[in-house]
């Protein structure tokens, strides 16, 4: 166990890796704090209208992150990331002002939480992309589940201190924590912003997408991850799009409750990190992503059964696990089959199909559950999510990290 913690921290020996990975996390709890907020002033209004605040952080990676990759790929990503970061910071803040004010609509709501997730849609892939350009290649798994456990780990904190912060203060405080972690991110970003180079053209820029988009396409090993992308992400935003749901209704909770959830199922998510280090040494990417998808339709199965709070939090741990599984495994493939001239562009899409799969995927669960109920929904995402698992058959990952399939 020593050993394999040693192995998983070995990126954060490089201090350029470890600022911007500490600031990023920073960020992300912030971001998670707000998402509490939003949440819960929408939960009056239904399943359907709370899932909305899932589709509207979604959406933007999958209308912005294909324009993410080209510019991680042609610009410099640093610059980038601080750019991306700066307008998300300043939509949080006409957010957090519209709320102190009484004046925060659904609607406004929304559209705001829609222009802060296109900052993070056009970040995604340069972050992602400059993991490589600061370890070395054989720390790329690790510094990619490094990323996932960072991106986790402000699910523990960032729901936590949301959930307080709105029980004890209103929601406003949670849209300004915002803003606050943003200017951490913003100010790392600007102590490592080098000098502009020559700006590229934009004609090039988009015959950079065209070709980016037919080289994955023409990639077997790309193809089957964005497929399988779209197959996990639909079902498993059923658990994210509808915890306010189920904490509020279905164990008759808070916001304390919302941020208990939301803490078990990041601190599964860290725990999960630790175990793939293991898991990716003993079995092929393929075992791991059918293995974890299995877990994860399990869990919304025993969510389906109408849960009690302790038992609620036991699943919503192993979602957590499954759900790191996943997505790592998913994004390791991506890091270690693309060509250096094409990770970005090859993330964006992998984002596109994966983000935009949870952005329908909560509309859909929504729906069901105002139609149908909460348990309905949760039962049918595990089914289809376990079926999903069949498509192995036609696009399996590779046999090794990096390999061809």
């Amino acid at each position: 166990m020593t050993a394999a913690l040693l192995a998983a921290c070995a990126p954060l020996r490089s201090g350029a890796f470890r600022s911007l990975w500490i600031a990023t996390m920073i960020a992300n709890i912030g971001a998670w704090a707000q998402t509490v907020g939003a949440a819960w002033l929408l939960v009056d209004g239904g399943a359907d209208q709370v899932a909305l605040v899932q589709a509207a952080s979604s959406a933007p990676v999958v209308l912005f992150s294909l324009v993410g990759g080209v510019l991680a790929d042609r610009r410099d990503r640093v610059l980038v990331q601080l750019l991306a970061q700066s307008w998300s910071a300043v939509a949080a803040l006409v957010l957090a002002a519209l709320v102190l004010q009484g004046m925060a609509t659904p609607p406004a709501i929304l559209v705001l939480t829609f222009l802060i997730g296109a900052g993070i849609a056009i970040r995604g892939p340069a972050w992602q992309a400059a993991i490589c350009d600061l370890v070395p290649a054989s720390q790329v798994p690790a510094a990619v589940v490094l990323s996932s456990v960072g991106f986790n780990l402000s699910r523990v904190v960032g729901p936590f201190v949301g959930g307080m912060v709105v029980a004890t203060l209103g929601a406003a405080p949670a849209f300004l924590i915002n803003v606050l972690t943003s200017l951490v991110l913003i100010g790392v970003l600007l102590r490592r912003l080098r000098r502009p180079a020559a700006r590229p053209d934009r004609g090039e820029d988009w015959a950079t997408l065209r070709s980016g988009l037919r080289a994955i396409l023409a990639s077997p090993v790309l193809r089957a991850v964005l497929v399988r992308a779209v197959a996990v992400g639909i079902p498993a935003s059923a658990v994210l799009a509808l915890l306010p749901v189920l904490a509020r209704s279905g164990l008759a909770g808070g916001a304390l409750m919302y941020g208990l959830l939301l803490g078990a199922f990041g601190a599964g998510a860290v725990a999960g990190a630790v175990l793939l280090a293991g898991l990716r040494r003993r079995w092929p990417p393929e075992t791991v992503l059918s293995g974890a998808s299995l877990l994860f339709a399990a869990v919304l199965a025993g969510l389906s059964a109408a849960p009690s709070p302790a038992a609620a939090v036991a699943l919503l741990g192993l979602a957590g696990i499954g759900w790191i599984a996943m997505l790592s495994t998913l994004n390791t493939t991506v890091q270690l089959s693309a060509q250096p001239e094409l990770r970005g562009r090859a993330l964006s899409a992998y984002m596109t199909c994966a983000f935009g799969g949870l952005a329908v995927g909560s509309v859909i669960w929504g729906e069901i559950a105002a139609a149908g109920g909460l348990q309905a929904s949760f039962l049918m995402a595990g089914v289809m999510l376990a079926a999903g698992v069949g498509l192995r058959r036609r696009f399996a990952l590779p046999l090794r990290d990096g390999s061809p399939a």
